[in-house]
């Protein structure tokens, strides 16, 4: 049986450096074929996307609830990234303490169902809070996106000037402009959760907290093959339960809580006489470590169940932005969704914040957001002018989402839908403020929906919403401080711009006639 821990590891190293090049991927040459394969195998993602639309991305979600029908939540330790993490770590502990031993702790099932019904309830009210926050894919994400992310941006920035001091330009810097302080303290306080819980409980985060977790040992407890102790071969060593990392065999008993199992295969790697197997199941009355204690779960429904209401959607969320808001401060407070999210709600109610999107977006507009989209929206990314601006050229955000928060859009599509809308404060802008000329937001509107009309003396902004896209760019180039003088107001439901009509330049003349000078 030892071949089938090595197969896992394998599989596991193989899909943890792929998923991670997802993230760390500067130059956006992983094709999208490749993101599609590697997240249709994320069970939440996958759920999420099917429930929206059914594509390919079903197909790997149909794989893993078969897969774990069959055989158990292999699923946890093979293909789940941050899984995989927590074995990473669990394995750095055991070489710093090679006298590191696990013990049976029995699982608190109506904590960890509990969340469950809590997640899928809000969910299916439209706030994904808690999914943002456990859901185990986004939780890998967002630890790579706004910690690893940047640490390597930060090492290729110095590594390239160091050899720039000695005349080697072969290093180019990046610039890093979508961290900010609260994405830094959630992911860094989270990759300090799973440290310390590997540390000392090993998987207790899949077994306590994890929706996709206890979603999958739900299903384990119907699977056809599982792990089981042969009594008759058994030498009561202990030695399974030491190395179980998720504290679900208790040798003195004999007996292994296999919804708890992540399938591992650790036990069947060390035992040495064939004490353990992985066989079908045996029908046989549920012993005491199945049973699920009523009175707690009473009390903890008690707790669970009002958290709903907090966490249900539109609570401190105002995402209908209108044509009507007056101000450049007001306008930040209401976020713009990106190209392809249809609507500000839908994109909230479908987004799991993995940031996939944010790593990947080659300008760096894409921004994780606090509670821009209210409490049950933490994390999302919006918009953000105030670094950069989207690339009218650009459908990598639509390619890489792995929930269909972010539908893909064909290059023509994505430049004729509107996101946002333009507002000019003629007041505020250089040309009137202090009589010089700019014209920066005309210089980079890539649709002419700004243009420059004579004013005075000078030229001076005139600005056409039904061709503008919201991209950003002016609001962007602007160059008027601490308020724009033209900034992107919020579509809360996307819009489609017309196109701009083809203006001849230059004089009209005969072809057939001699040149014109």
């Amino acid at each position: 049986m030892q071949w089938l821990k090595r197969t896992r590891v394998a599989f596991a190293v193989v899909l943890v450096t792929a998923v991670s090049m997802l993230f760390l991927d500067f130059g956006n040459n992983v094709p999208a074929g490749i993101h599609t394969v590697l997240y249709s195998t994320q069970l939440i993602p996958s759920l999420v996307h099917t429930l929206t639309l059914f594509s390919s991305v079903s197909i790997g979600l149909i794989l893993v609830l078969i897969i774990t029908l069959l055989f158990g939540r292999v699923y946890c330790s093979t293909l789940c990234p941050l899984g995989i993490l927590q074995d990473i770590l669990i394995r750095l502990v055991k070489w710093k303490s090679r006298h590191r031993r696990f013990r049976f702790i029995k699982p608190i099932y109506s904590v960890h169902y509990g969340l469950l019904l809590v997640t899928a309830i809000a969910a299916l009210t439209g706030s994904l809070i808690l999914l943002n926050i456990l859901e185990p894919f986004s939780y890998f994400g967002r630890i790579l996106s706004n910690l690893v992310n940047p640490s390597v941006i930060l090492a290729n920035n110095a590594a390239g000037y160091i050899l720039s001091v000695f005349g080697l330009f072969s290093i180019f810097p990046i610039q890093l402009l979508h961290v900010n302080i609260v994405s830094l303290l959630v992911s860094g306080s989270s990759l300090g959760l799973i440290v310390y819980l590997s540390y000392t409980r090993g998987r207790w985060f899949c077994n306590l907290l994890c929706p996709a977790g206890a979603f999958l040992g739900l299903l384990s407890r119907v699977s056809l093959f599982r792990i089981v102790i042969d009594e008759n071969n058994c030498k009561d060593c202990g030695l399974c339960e030491r190395v179980c990392k998720a504290n679900c065999i208790q040798s003195s008993s004999k007996e292994i809580d296999f919804p708890a199992c992540i399938g591992c295969f650790n036990c069947l790697d060390v035992c040495p006489t064939a004490g353990m197997s992985y066989s079908r199941r045996r029908k046989k009355s549920s012993g005491p470590l199945l049973q699920i204690d009523t009175k707690r779960r009473k009390v903890l429904a008690s707790f669970f169940l009002p958290m709903v209401g907090l966490l249900l959607p539109g609570q401190g969320r105002d995402s209908s932005a209108s044509a009507e808001i007056n101000g450049f401060f007001v306008s930040r407070k209401h976020p713009v969704s990106p190209p392809g999210s249809a609507n500000v709600e839908r994109f909230s109610s479908l987004c799991t914040a993995c940031h996939l999107c944010v790593s990947s977006c080659p300008t760096q507009v894409l921004y994780p957001s606090a509670f821009d989209y209210g409490l049950a929206g933490i994390l999302q990314p919006k918009m953000n002018y105030d670094a950069s601006y989207c690339n009218f050229d650009c459908v990598i955000c639509g390619n890489v989402c792995p929930t269909g928060a972010i539908l893909p859009l064909s290059m023509e599509i994505k430049k004729e839908t509107q996101i946002g809308k333009a507002t000019f404060i003629k007041d505020d802008c250089i040309v009137v403020s202090k009589k010089k000329d700019c014209g920066a937001c005309a210089e980079h509107c890539p649709t002419k929906a700004v243009k420059m009309v004579p004013y005075e003396k000078l030229m001076l902004p005139e600005v056409n919403n039904e061709l503008c896209v919201g991209c950003g760019a002016c609001d962007h180039a602007c160059p008027v401080q601490p308020q724009k003088a033209i900034y992107v107001t919020s579509n809360a439901v996307h819009q489609k711009a017309k196109k701009p009509q083809p203006q001849k330049i230059g004089p009209s003349f005969d072809s057939k006639q001699d040149f014109p000078f």
